[in-house]
């Protein structure tokens, strides 16, 4: 931080307002220095705060910046609060009236300027002030000098805080331009690495087709022929016929694995939601039934938790984990499958008292086509599936063995929002309401988020509602099924949802399913309903609006589309006071 600049300018010599003049320049150099180091628009806040108090010596300083049509009060530097983190809009402030006239506004006297709003300044130790916009050509925000006793802003301080501002305007541009360049390196790493695992792909499918897919296809091919040329003993005939089934089966099996292990390399044929995980591991024991009771091994397993992934990946998971406990051991094994909860993940085990594995084969085994044993029935690519999917998530997968006593792999997850225990009781299943002080309660409208994907509910809660500090009453649901659920359980217990934020594609009963419900139903047909969803389909926009949604958002949900489709609705309406912005039903709704 530079050392303040030295006050003597507010003395009516003009060698001393001239030296003051130099030494702000010179401070003002070392501020330009700092700037140039800031990267992102926080470091430009704190230094851009603490310079606009020290080169004028004035008791307050602010860092505004234009959010749409408000201001938002970003950081400052004062002797007293003032009104750090708040949002006001454009016409009420000064620091609006500075950005939309793109001029200083220099005021001795607050209770005599009518840009003033005196009731928002009364509570504050505020005398005077200068405010600049930053940017001369459409500014983007503001800086702001207040004085605790009357000060007439000079010109000399004004065209200090203005070259500050426009030193300002370069940082946050270059600030911008670094975020855009991160995101670029990240996509380009994002993009490596998928172009990597494309190759490992392809070489996995090049292995099968040169070898383990080619090897059936000539056991077919030849005892085919031996039974074709030869005249061979029924016995003799029927055994052969065998090898061309196995053969087959084997030929259909690979297939299917490799195609598994190709598919898991698009994202975009992955559908994360919630997953009970002990429900995944019994679909497992249930495809894998036969092997079990063949083998005549038995499955226990611990209460598992509850992940974000996709539901077919965590049960393909579980099944291949659990049939290489299974098939890789001569005698009944005993398998338990338990999960550990760590700071941030879910750590799971699965233990086997089977033969166990070699320490040197630990790591050798999650390799493509890696087999420790001349099985048939596996195709080499089970525990590479396991890894792959784990990874995709984020997480972790090894083993741990001593051979002669079992093997325990583990995998760790990331840990998922925190759900509530499962319950048949439909009233149950509606989340607590979020982001409602006791007092306001029962004037804060309920606002239903429908959407099949975790991580798009948490985009829309962050982008449309936490962004700009909106609350409300919250309820989230994972289908169109549920989502119906909780607005007729709702009405039912007398506390009716004002606003649904409805996605169209999803599992058990899509949103426009749910729309025409409640379009039927007298009691919720005057629900109001968005659709949010990613599809930009002129027939879904028409439909949507054939079957009365009020809006049709596009994710990635904003808080400005969204505030001028709730501009419509004549039952809620939006209240700012000192805490933020609040959804309330209106009175008599």
């Amino acid at each position: 931080m530079q050392s303040p600049v030295p006050q003597t300018h507010q003395s009516g010599n003009a060698a001393a307002r001239s030296a003051w003049y130099v030494a702000a320049m010179e401070h003002l150099v070392g501020v330009v220095q700092d700037l140039s180091q800031a990267h992102d628009h926080a470091a430009i806040a704190a230094i851009v705060r603490d310079a606009a108090r020290e080169l004028t010596g004035a008791d307050g300083a602010t860092f505004v910046l234009r959010d749409g049509d408000l201001c938002h009060y970003v950081d400052e530097n004062a002797i007293a609060p003032l009104w750090k983190g708040r949002r006001f809009p454009m016409n009420a402030c000064v620091s609006g009236w500075a950005m939309l006239n793109a001029q200083p506004a220099l005021i001795e006297d607050i209770y005599s300027d009518p840009r003033i709003p005196v009731d928002a300044y009364r509570p504050t130790f505020v005398k005077s002030l200068a405010m600049v916009p930053i940017r001369r050509s459409a500014p983007i925000g503001a800086i702001g000098n207040y004085w605790a006793t009357r000060h007439r802003p000079t010109e000399e301080e004004a065209a200090i805080l203005q070259a500050l501002a426009d030193t300002t305007s370069v940082a946050l541009r270059n600030a911008d331009l670094y975020a855009e360049l991160q995101g670029q390196v990240h996509t380009l790493e994002e993009q490596r690495t998928h172009i990597r695992e494309q190759r490992d792909s392809l070489e996995v499918f090049t292995r099968a087709l040169a070898h383990d897919l080619n090897e059936p296809v000539r056991s077919i091919q030849s005892y085919s022929e031996i039974i074709r040329q030869t005249d061979l003993p029924p016995e003799k005939r029927e055994q052969y016929f065998k090898y061309i089934q196995r053969a087959a089966g084997r030929m259909g099996m690979l297939i299917d694995t490799v195609f598994i292990y190709t598919q898991l390399d698009d994202p975009a044929r992955t559908a994360k939601r919630r997953v009970p995980m002990t429900q995944a591991l019994k679909a497992a024991q249930d495809d894998l039934a036969p092997l079990i009771r063949e083998r005549k091994a038995t499955v226990t397993a611990d209460p598992l938790p509850d992940v974000d992934a996709d539901p077919d990946q965590m049960i393909l998971l579980m099944k291949n984990l659990l049939s290489n406990a299974v098939r890789h051991s001569d005698k009944p094994v005993a398998v338990h499958v338990r999960a550990d909860e760590t700071a941030d993940e879910w750590l799971f085990s699965m233990h086997d008292d089977g033969p166990g594995i070699e320490h040197a084969q630990q790591e050798k085994i999650f390799s493509p086509f890696k087999r420790l044993t001349a099985n048939e029935e596996c195709a080499g690519l089970g525990l590479a599936i396991c890894r792959k999917v784990v990874g995709a998530l984020g997480g972790r997968i090894w083993c741990e063995s001593t051979p002669g006593d079992g093997a325990t792999f583990h995998f760790g997850l990331p840990k998922a929002v925190v759900y509530a225990p499962a319950t048949s009781d439909a009233s149950a299943k509606i989340p607590t309401a979020t982001a409602a002080s006791a007092g306001e309660a029962g004037s804060l409208a309920t606002v239903l988020l429908v959407d099949d994907s975790e991580d798009h509910l948490e985009l829309t809660r962050l982008t449309g509602f936490d962004a700009a500090g909106l609350k409300c009453n919250m309820l989230t649901a994972h289908d169109g099924l549920e989502g119906l659920d909780i607005v007729r359980t709702k009405m039912r217990a007398g506390n009716k949802v004002d606003l649904v934020l409805l996605d169209i594609n999803m599992p058990r009963m899509d949103g426009f399913e749910v729309l025409e419900h409640m379009r039927a139903d007298d009691a919720l047909c005057g629900t109001a309903v968005v659709m949010c969803t990613v599809s930009d389909y002129e027939k879904d926009r028409e439909r949507a609006q054939t079957l009365g949604a009020i809006g049709y958002l596009v994710k990635p949900l904003s808080w400005d589309r969204l505030k001028s489709v709730l501009s419509g609705v004549k039952k809620l309406r939006v209240r700012e006071d000192r805490d933020g912005l609040s959804l309330l039903r209106a009175v008599g709704s």
